[in-house]
Protein backbone atom coordinates (compact mmCIF):
# COMPACT_ATOMS: atom_id res chain seq x y z
CA UNK A 1 0.00 0.00 0.00
CA UNK A 2 1.31 3.47 -0.73
CA UNK A 3 1.23 6.66 1.29
CA UNK A 4 -1.30 9.18 0.05
CA UNK A 5 -0.09 12.74 -0.19
CA UNK A 6 -2.22 15.72 0.71
CA UNK A 7 -1.49 19.16 -0.66
CA UNK A 8 -3.52 22.36 -0.37
CA UNK A 9 -4.54 22.04 -4.03
CA UNK A 10 -6.27 18.66 -3.64
CA UNK A 11 -9.78 19.00 -5.16
CA UNK A 12 -11.12 16.31 -2.79
CA UNK A 13 -10.18 18.12 0.42
CA UNK A 14 -13.71 19.44 0.96
CA UNK A 15 -14.98 15.87 1.21
CA UNK A 16 -12.45 14.79 3.82
CA UNK A 17 -12.51 17.06 6.90
CA UNK A 18 -9.54 15.30 8.53
CA UNK A 19 -7.40 16.29 5.58
CA UNK A 20 -8.61 19.88 5.50
CA UNK A 21 -7.92 20.29 9.22
CA UNK A 22 -4.17 19.89 8.74
CA UNK A 23 -3.91 22.86 6.40
CA UNK A 24 -2.38 26.23 7.14
CA UNK A 25 -1.56 29.19 4.93
CA UNK A 26 1.10 28.05 2.47
CA UNK A 27 3.79 29.94 0.66
CA UNK A 28 5.52 26.92 -0.81
CA UNK A 29 5.56 23.14 -0.68
CA UNK A 30 8.84 21.20 -0.51
CA UNK A 31 9.26 18.19 -2.75
CA UNK A 32 9.22 14.73 -1.15
CA UNK A 33 10.11 11.35 -2.62
CA UNK A 34 8.29 8.38 -1.09
CA UNK A 35 9.82 4.92 -1.24
CA UNK A 36 8.30 1.65 -0.04
CA UNK A 37 10.63 -1.15 1.03
CA UNK A 38 9.83 -4.53 2.55
CA UNK A 39 10.27 -3.14 6.06
CA UNK A 40 9.40 0.57 5.89
CA UNK A 41 8.13 3.62 4.08
CA UNK A 42 10.87 6.19 3.53
CA UNK A 43 10.15 9.83 2.72
CA UNK A 44 12.91 12.24 1.68
CA UNK A 45 12.17 15.93 1.39
CA UNK A 46 14.30 18.80 0.16
CA UNK A 47 14.44 21.57 2.77
CA UNK A 48 17.61 23.47 1.84
CA UNK A 49 18.60 26.44 3.93
CA UNK A 50 16.50 25.40 6.92
CA UNK A 51 17.65 24.50 10.41
CA UNK A 52 16.26 21.60 12.43
CA UNK A 53 14.48 23.96 14.82
CA UNK A 54 12.39 25.28 11.90
CA UNK A 55 11.00 21.81 11.05
CA UNK A 56 8.15 20.03 12.86
CA UNK A 57 7.23 16.39 12.24
CA UNK A 58 4.21 14.87 13.94
CA UNK A 59 1.66 12.09 13.73
CA UNK A 60 -1.83 13.54 13.76
CA UNK A 61 -4.93 11.34 13.49
CA UNK A 62 -3.44 8.87 11.02
CA UNK A 63 -1.42 11.44 9.10
CA UNK A 64 2.32 12.05 9.02
CA UNK A 65 2.54 15.84 8.98
CA UNK A 66 5.63 17.89 8.16
CA UNK A 67 5.48 21.63 8.83
CA UNK A 68 8.02 24.36 8.87
CA UNK A 69 9.01 27.83 7.89
CA UNK A 70 11.90 29.10 5.85
CA UNK A 71 12.58 32.64 7.01
CA UNK A 72 12.16 35.79 5.00
CA UNK A 73 14.72 37.76 7.07
CA UNK A 74 17.46 37.42 4.48
CA UNK A 75 15.30 39.26 1.92
CA UNK A 76 14.31 42.10 4.23
CA UNK A 77 17.32 44.30 3.46
CA UNK A 78 16.22 44.94 -0.14
CA UNK A 79 18.45 45.48 -3.13
CA UNK A 80 17.46 42.18 -4.68
CA UNK A 81 17.52 41.96 -8.46
CA UNK A 82 15.88 38.53 -8.51
CA UNK A 83 14.27 36.42 -5.78
CA UNK A 84 13.41 32.84 -6.84
CA UNK A 85 13.85 30.74 -3.71
CA UNK A 86 10.51 30.35 -1.92
CA UNK A 87 10.17 31.42 1.70
CA UNK A 88 7.46 31.27 4.32
CA UNK A 89 5.44 28.49 5.92
CA UNK A 90 4.72 25.08 4.46
CA UNK A 91 2.77 21.98 5.45
CA UNK A 92 2.73 18.53 3.88
CA UNK A 93 0.56 15.64 5.10
CA UNK A 94 0.62 11.96 4.20
CA UNK A 95 -2.06 9.50 5.24
CA UNK A 96 -0.35 6.53 6.86
CA UNK A 97 -1.18 3.10 5.46
CA UNK A 98 -2.77 0.50 7.70
CA UNK A 99 0.50 -1.37 8.14
CA UNK A 100 2.48 1.70 9.27
CA UNK A 101 3.95 1.52 12.76
CA UNK A 102 3.40 5.15 13.75
CA UNK A 103 4.94 4.68 17.20
CA UNK A 104 8.39 3.98 15.68
CA UNK A 105 8.71 6.82 13.13
CA UNK A 106 12.19 8.36 12.98
CA UNK A 107 13.42 11.59 11.40
CA UNK A 108 16.90 12.71 10.39
CA UNK A 109 17.98 15.95 8.74
CA UNK A 110 21.29 16.00 6.87
CA UNK A 111 22.59 18.45 4.27
CA UNK A 112 19.14 19.98 3.67
CA UNK A 113 17.34 16.65 3.23
CA UNK A 114 14.75 15.48 5.76
CA UNK A 115 14.43 11.69 5.87
CA UNK A 116 11.46 10.10 7.59
CA UNK A 117 11.32 6.35 8.21
CA UNK A 118 7.97 4.75 8.95
CA UNK A 119 8.49 1.08 9.82
CA UNK A 120 5.89 -1.46 8.74
CA UNK A 121 4.20 -3.81 11.16
CA UNK A 122 2.69 -7.20 10.53
CA UNK A 123 -1.05 -7.02 10.08
CA UNK A 124 -3.12 -9.64 11.79
CA UNK A 125 -5.42 -11.58 9.54
CA UNK A 126 -8.84 -10.58 10.82
CA UNK A 127 -10.71 -12.62 8.24
CA UNK A 128 -12.68 -15.65 9.33
CA UNK A 129 -14.60 -18.34 7.56
CA UNK A 130 -18.37 -18.20 7.93
CA UNK A 131 -20.00 -21.61 7.64
CA UNK A 132 -22.88 -21.85 5.20
CA UNK A 133 -25.82 -23.83 6.62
Amino acid sequence: MTLLSHTPFNPWRGFFPAMARSQVAHSWAPSFDVQETDKAYVLRGDLPGMSQKDIEVRIDDGFLVVRGERGTDEHADGGWVRHERPTGRFSRAYRLPEDANDSEVSATYTNGVLELRVPKRELEDSSRLIPVN
